[in-house]
């Protein structure tokens, strides 16, 4: 994925309270799906391209910052956001209010090299509002809703999970979302801040593969993939201590990630039409980073991560069908991996503080990973004399210490 952007703006200042920035964005995109090649003229692979893929995204923007009173401050803002798709390219017509299949095609449309293939493209707002309750204690409150044209297909059953990328297109519309936020933060005595924040967010047309979709290097991608809805919700708890020896943060947050596609076809429905988690759905995530001075000199640190095992798809039964076996899955995203666990720590040794030095310099000793946690990086399916068995690839399974040496002039 290549990506080009220029992006101009003016920042305008009313008065003292009233600030205004406006400006213009473009952004030119390339795309190069990928390349099979063989690694010798006696290979049996042969060579496959599929074709690249270009667009240009562009906006025209502008946002007002106001501090309406002492105590309430607004912010707000619009961008007129397009798309456009760009050839050279073939895109594949289907029959409408049918599947997109090799036998619903009714026609092949041919561009040119720059010539304008689809656009796309609307209004994105943003609002967001902070009141002051009392001099500790803020509320804060936003929506914004936003167009993205560029896509991400993730197959995480594989030994390295792979990512394809595809443009909106003359078939493949661009993803919409909308959010919004509610927001409370407190200052605390000796340099703590608390917070809890919770959002909404819903979102049209995501992109996802149909069940049993062969993905990597195909130019019909269109056909494998289905568009539907989205929801994201949750709330995030921080903590955060910024004065005295022990400085650091403690956050935990709730959150989930879900995704739905029905049809009337069922080739283009998942798991009955009802919502599941997507690949990215971790309902618990909790982080600890903690700093500790003993002396101007000596200190140590502190990284602690929890993350729920995200969602995976497990074979669960096997059939024979005219002579050959095949495998038989749960409902898509019905499993997940282990949790994530991990801890770190660290001791800094700095040099003495004569301000008159050459080079200040600090030592680090770290270990990564103390609790030697297998953290599985990837899970994938394997048939052995006619057994699936499930294996997964990990990275840093032990414990990695390492020291460091730092110098500064």
């Amino acid at each position: 994925v290549e990506e080009t952007e220029f992006k101009g703006f003016n920042r305008f200042r009313i008065n003292e309270r009233h600030r205004l920035i406006y400006g213009l964005s473009g952004k030119y995109y390339r795309v190069n799906p990928g390349i099979l090649e063989p690694l010798g003229p006696d290979s049996d692979v042969a060579f496959q391209e599929v074709p690249r893929e270009q667009g240009l995204e562009g906006g025209i923007f502008v946002s007002d910052d106001w501090e309406a009173t002492d105590k309430l401050s607004l912010s707000a803002g619009v961008r007129l956001s397009f798309f456009t798709a760009l050839g050279p390219s073939d895109q594949t017509v289907y029959a409408p209010g049918q599947p997109r299949n090799p036998t619903t095609a009714i026609d092949t449309l041919s561009y040119a090299s720059g010539e304008s293939i689809k656009t796309y493209g609307g209004p994105e707002v943003r609002f967001s509002a902070r009141y002051l309750l009392d001099p500790t204690l803020s509320v804060k409150a936003g929506f914004s809703n936003m167009y993205q044209y560029i896509h991400t297909l993730t197959n995480t059953t594989t030994v390295s999970p792979l990512d394809t990328w595809k443009l909106s297109d003359l078939n493949i519309r661009p993803q919409t979302s909308q959010q919004v936020t509610l927001g409370f933060f407190k200052n605390l005595e000796d340099g703590l801040e608390a917070s809890v924040e919770g959002y909404y967010k819903w979102s049209q047309d995501v992109l996802d593969f149909k069940t049993g979709a062969q993905i990597l290097l195909n130019e019909s991608i269109e056909t494998e993939v289905i568009q539907g809805d989205g929801k994201a919700y949750g709330v995030e708890f921080l903590l955060k201590k910024t004065q005295g020896k022990l400085n650091g943060w403690l956050g935990y947050t709730y959150s989930r990630s879900l995704i739905r596609f029905d049809s009337p076809f069922p080739e283009e429905r998942v798991n009955n039409g009802e919502f599941f988690p997507s690949n990215y759905d971790r309902p618990h995530d909790i982080s600890l980073i903690a700093n500790y001075k003993f002396t101007q000199r000596y200190s140590a640190s502190l990284n602690f991560a929890y993350q729920t095992g995200r969602p995976v798809t497990y074979p669960i039964g096997q059939f024979n069908f005219n002579n050959a076996d095949y495998v038989f899955y749960s409902d898509r995203n019905a499993q997940r991996i282990p949790d994530y666990i991990r801890l770190d720590l660290g001791i800094n040794i700095e040099g003495n503080h004569r301000k008159n030095k050459l080079a200040h310099s600090f030592w680090t000793i770290s270990v990564y990973n103390v609790l030697g946690r297998n953290n599985p990086y990837s899970l994938f399916f394997v048939t052995d004399n006619g057994e699936v068995k499930a294996l997964q690839s990990s990275i840093f399974a032990i414990p990695i210490p390492s020291v460091t040496y730092n110098f500064k002039f």
